[in-house]
């Protein structure tokens, strides 16, 4: 039974019919069919990325592959989007007993763990894969981007060349898997059957390893701390939600959802499984990018911006304060590192990750730049003043990232640590969401308006061009301020409310590909597939 894709606010164990008629037997379904970190992340803190490449010159081969593939089902290894739903309620209700009986220690915790869940695994096929593994054309998702594959897409996206890319993504890779626990020894204890079974056949496999920095504010370990990238901001506070819970959370811990509504219907990520078993399979298309950080580049654009920031409070100063360098990274990323929106305020302590915020009430940029990371990423409302294009467009245009931090767990690395992001994304339509963003938003100079520049974290020019070809940015000379006009004479003398200076391109994609999520009865059917 198929379900309404422009649900929002799904509950598998609401009993009553929805609004949208979607029956509570219709959705479990599904949901049992679909792939877990697909409507919600996985929710581990460490996971293992097996990239693979296998065999497929020979029919015996491809059928050794594809029984592969379907055997990571009929093995209950792959978790589906119900069972991950089942798993994170039995862990509160085990944690809520625990918490009555006291504070939870380490031990408690691993116990809670291995108690409530299993490890997360998730198979995830590449168009090659599905080429070359004889899948047939009529089980193969048709998302143009997906068919033509992250090598094609280089050049619009500005990548560097796939020449330059790191050297497993130079490779034709079929599958990816991603396998990924908090019980460190259940995690390599899996990842080793894996390369072992995939030894067995023949199939090459690579491994990009992922690990949530918990840190607290001074970048110390904490397990109750949040979530913090490389550049030392808190991470992913703003995602489309497809759960009534989540959306309730949002409602109550993050200031609220009457400014900016974080809900999104299940269609913004989900698309029928055209392999899958009845017209209730359904799957998604995730973009996978190994995104290098060059973190003391980017603390040296924060002290540059801020030395600027400093001069136009006060002309005697001679170097930035604290404060200053704060509301700097502010400026670039959109919030400060705590999750404060700079559009809110010009220093950071809202704390709870706030959410509930648009930028109706900063229309000139002059709270939060139009080049700062997450406006040009999610406008929340820019192009409708703009450019007049409606709300409802723009809220399509959202991804759900599903990424994880690799390198050294720190906010301080050495110069020659290798530190980034292995970025993830699920959405419907790779054209219209990913690339659309990545491409007419983050690296379009004249978005939102003419002289914005890139977006500073994730902006990128060309192959060709140098950093100093790009833009240089539009900063608000004083936080906030829009009437600088001295009306003692007429004309009165037009004044800037903004300064210039280039920052960014401290982020480097070192590679990549596009795969599509099957649903578990399309993988379950691969063992069945009869070559033509």
């Amino acid at each position: 039974m198929a379900i309404d894709l422009k649900q929002t606010a799904i509950d598998p164990d609401n009993p009553e019919i929805p609004p949208t008629r979607n029956t509570r037997e219709a959705l479990r379904k599904a949901l049992d069919d679909l792939q877990g970190n697909i409507l919600k992340s996985h929710g581990r803190d460490n996971s293992r990325h097996l990239f693979i490449t296998f065999l497929t010159t020979q029919p015996e081969e491809r059928e050794r592959a594809r029984r592969w593939l379907a055997g990571m089902v009929a093995a209950d290894r792959v978790t589906s989007a119900l069972q991950q739903w089942d798993e994170a309620k039995a862990y509160r209700e085990l944690q809520g007993t625990l918490h009555a009986n006291g504070a939870i220690t380490a031990k408690d915790h691993r116990a809670l763990l291995e108690s409530a869940s299993d490890p997360f695994v998730g198979v995830l096929l590449s168009a090659d894969g599905y080429r070359d593994l004889r899948l047939g054309d009529e089980n193969t998702p048709d998302d143009p981007s997906f068919i033509a594959g992250a090598k094609d897409r280089a050049a619009f996206l500005s990548d560097p060349p796939v020449t330059k890319w790191e050297e497993t993504f130079q490779e034709t890779l079929h599958a990816l898997v991603i396998v990924a626990d908090d019980v460190e020894e259940r995690l390599e204890g899996l990842v080793c059957e894996l390369a072992e079974e995939l030894a067995a056949i023949g199939a090459k496999s690579a491994m990009e390893t992922g690990a949530a920095m918990r840190l607290n504010a001074a970048g110390d370990p904490d397990r109750k701390a949040p979530v913090r990238e490389h550049f030392g901001f808190v991470d992913g506070i703003s995602q489309p939600l497809f759960f009534a819970r989540d959306i309730a959370r949002a409602r109550t811990r993050q200031g609220g959802i009457d400014e900016y509504d974080p809900s999104a219907p299940l269609g913004q990520v989900l698309v029928p499984d055209p392999g899958g078993d009845d017209d209730s399979a359904y799957g998604s298309y995730f973009v996978y990018r190994k995104l290098e950080q060059n973190v003391r580049g980017f603390r040296d654009d924060e002290k540059l911006l801020a030395a600027e920031i400093a001069r136009y409070a006060d002309p005697k100063a001679t170097e930035p304060t604290p404060e200053d360098i704060a509301l700097a990274g502010a400026y670039m990323v959109g919030r400060f590192k705590d999750g404060t929106p700079v559009v809110d305020r010009e220093v950071a302590g809202l704390g709870d990750q706030p959410n509930n915020f648009s930028y109706d009430a900063d229309v000139d940029g002059v709270r939060c730049p139009f080049t700062a990371h997450v406006r040009k990423t999610n406008p929340r409302g820019d192009k409708q003043r703009q450019f007049g294009v409606p709300v409802t467009q723009e809220r399509t245009q959202r991804i759900a990232r599903r990424g994880i931090s690799f390198g050294r767990v720190t906010l301080d690395p050495d110069e020659d640590d290798k530190v980034g992001l292995l970025f993830l994304c699920a959405q419907s339509s790779i054209a219209d969401q990913f690339e659309f963003i990545q491409a007419a938003w983050s690296n379009n100079e004249v978005f939102l308006r003419g002289g914005s520049g890139l977006d500073p974290v994730i902006g990128t020019l060309p192959d060709g061009k140098k950093r100093e070809d790009a833009v240089e940015q539009r900063w608000p000379k004083q936080y906030g301020s829009r009437n600088e006009l001295d009306f003692s004479t007429f004309p009165p003398p037009v004044v800037d409310f903004f300064f210039t200076k280039r920052v960014g391109q401290w982020t480097s994609m070192r590679g990549g590909e596009y795969f599509f999520v099957p649903s578990l009865s399309a993988l379950k059917s691969f063992a069945d597939v009869v070559e033509a």
